[in-house]
């Protein structure tokens, strides 16, 4: 499908392929950012979730050493 439609676009004249060439290079730059969101999104989550339950921990430990249980 690819190689019909840089035919087509050929076809069309070398305005139509740099502006295809561009557009591939804007869907790869893009996957990439999304992929690079991902990924940092990710890993706030999991750094999030171990803050969570260590503050949770530190709220036990203080409740128990003032004596209330």
């Amino acid at each position: 499908m690819e190689i019909e439609l840089i035919k087509a676009m050929a076809s069309l004249g070398i305005g139509a392929v740099f502006g295809l060439i561009i557009f591939w290079i804007y869907r790869i730059d893009r996957k990439n950012s999304e992929e690079r969101l991902s990924k940092l999104l990710k890993d706030e989550q999991k750094t999030r979730e171990e803050n969570t339950k260590v503050l949770s921990e530190l709220v036990t430990l203080i409740t128990r050493l003032n004596g209330k249980v």
